[in-house]
Formats: structure tokens, C-alpha cells, sequence
């Protein structure tokens, strides 16, 4: 049995366990700890031939870093920030030397990793979710993919600048916040597309403004090419190429617009008690519909595409609390179950390290 479908057993199981009706918050932390724990030991023990540049960034990145002096490296990052010489992201290598101070060996690095992203999720999801497991149960089938087993940079940078930085725009600190996506911006420079959301996070949701945002991704769509071309640079990825068109995420466009229109249905009951963190919470999935269009140009947009669409991870428990007590039950089941089956689907491969 894959180890991946392993884990979502588990997930549900301690939800039973733990979690119910009148679940403590003692019992919410416990579970949450212990899925934590879970995808910090998939992610961090897993072989080098899991995820697309797991080994890529052993042999190119680490190993390279081993080899190079601190010199070299501030020397670099100068050049790049300061000088704008060749290259990016001249933080990350930085970041591997100052691992490599206490460790040289590339899987304790990717625990590491792992632990930078993982834990402040799950703060996350502890603070903010209504329903933990199904939070997790969204991460485990939707976002695994790319913060558990593909992205290195990335994935540091969110851990740092989008759950951080997510409680930076809550108090509209926005000075600490643009400090803190600048710091995170040289790890993986695409993390600037976060600053627009400061300014649009607490934008009250409206009929006219939501049909706006719908429009938009109408009209991007239909220029996508051209506004790709204008954002690539500035996102960081300037090197994408017009092969890719005709790719994109059909599954996942479809899933993600049935759960917009599914939110818009219910926001005169999700978002009746005025609360801030949904309505950021709307506006983070407005701003995810709108890259979305950009990933039938490059694949890679969809890396923007998940600092946004992750906050399903918390509305999604809100749409489901917000329909009646009788009808929780069964969206609540249904969604659960087409997700996990749509995975299953998927049929992801896994090995641990000692198993290659």
C-alpha cells in the first residue's frame, strides 16, 4: 500500500480518535501535532528519486555548497542583490552553509526543510481551521505534491514569508511584512508576488467585486500568453518558454473554481459574523484564480498559483460548517471521499531513503 494513502488512513484514524464534536483544544493540538510529525518524516525520509528535483538539488545545490567558501557565497549574494549580477535566489546557498555548519548530510537537510514549512502550517491549521483533518486531508491530496517532495527553495521561503507573513497583513504590519518577504525573496524571488495580496487581502467580498474577480480570470485567460510575459520576470521565472503551451491543470482549475462558486453560494452565511481572517481568506483564493490561467503557459506559474489556493486548507472547513447540521455530515464525507479517490487516482509513487 503506498505510503502516501498510508498516511491519510492515519490522519482520518486519529481524527477519530481525537476530534469530534466537542473536541478540546488539547485534542486539536495533540492531532495536529501528530500529522505534523508525519509529513515532516514522509518529506524528510524520502529517497532521493522522490520529487522532481530532490536529486537535482543534492548534486548541483548541496554538494556544491560543500565545496564553496563563505566568501564565494556573500560574494555572490552581493553581486546579486546589490550589483544585479547574474544568477538568483543567492540566499539559499547561504542558508545550506549555515546547515552545514552542524551537518553536511543532504537528509537531515531535507528534515530540515520539512520542519521549516511543516511546523508553521500546522500552527496554522491549529489556530485557524474549524476542521483540522480535513485541512490536513486537502494538504495531503493537493499540496503534498510540490511543498512535501519537490520544492526546496520554495518551500523554505514559504514557510517563512506565508504563514509569517500571513499574520503580518492580519495586524497590517506592513513594513515588518515587506522586510519579511524581501528576506524570504532571496531564497526563492517569486515570494514577491506576495506583496500585492497586502494591499487587496481585506478587500470586503462583494457580489460586484467577486463577479469582477470572475471576469478577470475570464479575461486573463483569453491573454494569457501576454501577461505571462509581463509577470515572468518579476515572479522569477524570466526563463519560461511558450513549449508548454497547451499544458495546464484541467483537474485542478475545475476542483478549485467548484469550490470558489461553492464559496460565493454560501458567503451571505460564511461571511455574516465579519470575520477578517475569511475574508482574507476569499481574497487569497481571488488572487489564486487569477495565475491560474498562467499555468496553461508554463506549468511553473502554478508555484504562485499554491501560495494563494493553499488557504483552502482553512475556508473549505468554513463551507462546510456553514451548511446545516443535517447536511454537514454528508458534504462533509463526499468531500472527503472524492478527494482521497481522486489521489488514489493519481496513484503517486513513494520510497524511503533505504529503500532505493
Amino acid at each position: 500500500m503506498s505510503t502516501y494513502l498510508i498516511n491519510i488512513i492515519l490522519i482520518l484514524s486519529w481524527a477519530v480518535v481525537l476530534l469530534n464534536n466537542n473536541t478540546s483544544k488539547r485534542n486539536k493540538k495533540i492531532f495536529c501535532i501528530i500529522v505534523i510529525i508525519q509529513w515532516i518524516l514522509i518529506s524528510g525520509l524520502r529517497h532521493i528519486s522522490v520529487g522532481a528535483d530532490t536529486y537535482a538539488y543534492m548534486v548541483n545545490r548541496f554538494n556544491k555548497t560543500i565545496n564553496s567558501s563563505w566568501q564565494e557565497l556573500f560574494t555572490n549574494f552581493h553581486n546579486i542583490v546589490f550589483l544585479g549580477g547574474e544568477g538568483k535566489d543567492p540566499g539559499y546557498p547561504i542558508l545550506e552553509k549555515i546547515f552545514q555548519i552542524f551537518s553536511d548530510n543532504y537528509q537531515l537537510f531535507l528534515i530540515f526543510i520539512a520542519m521549516v514549512f511543516k511546523i508553521p502550517m500546522g500552527k496554522f491549521i491549529y489556530k485557524y481551521s474549524k476542521l483540522p483533518c480535513v485541512s490536513f486531508i486537502i494538504y495531503s491530496c493537493l499540496f503534498y505534491s510540490f511543498f512535501s517532495i519537490t520544492g526546496h527553495r520554495q518551500t523554505i521561503a514559504a514557510g517563512i514569508a506565508l504563514f509569517l507573513g500571513y499574520e503580518l497583513i492580519k495586524e497590517r504590519k506592513f513594513w515588518k511584512f515587506i522586510l519579511l518577504i524581501v528576506f524570504a525573496s532571496t531564497i526563492h524571488k517569486s515570494i514577491i508576488c506576495l506583496i500585492p495580496f497586502y494591499f487587496i487581502a481585506n478587500k470586503k467580498i462583494t457580489w460586484r467585486y467577486s463577479l469582477s474577480m470572475l471576469s478577470s480570470f475570464i479575461l486573463i485567460f483569453i491573454f494569457k500568453n501576454k501577461v505571462m510575459k509581463s509577470l515572468a520576470f518579476f515572479a522569477g521565472y524570466e526563463n519560461y518558454s511558450e513549449q508548454f503551451q497547451g499544458a495546464g491543470t484541467w483537474t485542478f482549475t475545475f476542483i478549485f473554481i467548484m469550490v470558489i462558486l461553492v464559496a460565493l453560494w454560501q458567503a451571505p452565511k460564511i461571511l455574516k459574523e465579519n470575520n477578517k481572517d475569511i475574508t482574507i481568506w476569499y481574497n487569497a483564493i481571488f488572487m489564486a484564480l487569477l495565475f491560474i490561467p498562467l499555468t496553461y503557459v508554463d506549468p511553473s506559474a502554478m508555484r504562485i498559483v499554491q501560495y494563494f489556493s493553499i488557504f483552502i486548507m482553512v475556508l473549505i472547513p468554513e463551507i462546510i460548517k456553514s451548511f446545516n447540521i443535517k447536511t454537514q455530515p454528508i458534504v462533509y464525507y463526499t468531500g472527503i471521499s472524492l478527494i482521497v479517490l481522486l489521489f488514489i487516482k493519481g496513484n503517486p509513487q513513494y520510497l524511503f531513503f533505504w529503500q532505493g
